[in-house]
């Protein structure tokens, strides 16, 4: 036993940085959907329509088949507030003044919105921040 090998090749320090990577708050989130748009205050992303189908009835009808998704007043300025500089726990503390609740439920359905639009591929994740940059 006192010959275990340490199978992460960190040291004592570089441990606590490594764990950092697993932290999902101490991501920094990029917008990577560009077409999107500000109306009436509030964030709209604008999608192209590649289903044939859907644009074959659009030209019958005569109207240009469009998609897309108009955010709510908090999920707008979570929009604008990912610049690829804040990390998800900045953004949290951020918008908790807004919100009035409390911190810990603010930042479940921050994390929540997050995973969304990043499983729909709308923003990516720049790098983490280590605990002593926040």
């Amino acid at each position: 036993m006192a010959n275990k090998i340490n199978k992460h090749k960190f040291t004592d320090i570089d441990n606590r940085y490594g764990k950092d990577e697993y932290n999902f708050v101490l991501y920094v989130p990029e917008v990577t959907h560009n077409d999107w748009q500000m109306v009436d205050g509030k964030v709209l992303l604008n999608f192209k329509v590649n289903n044939p189908i859907t644009k074959f009835v659009g030209f019958m009808i005569k109207k240009e088949p469009n998609k897309d998704m108009l955010f709510d007043d908090m999920c707008t300025s979570v929009w604008l507030l990912i610049d690829g500089e804040r990390s998800i726990y900045e953004i949290a503390r951020i918008q908790n003044p807004k919100t009035g609740d409390e911190f810990k439920e603010d930042l479940r359905r921050l994390i929540e919105f997050i995973k969304y639009i990043s499983k729909q591929g709308w923003i990516r994740y720049k790098r983490v921040k280590k605990c002593e940059e926040i």
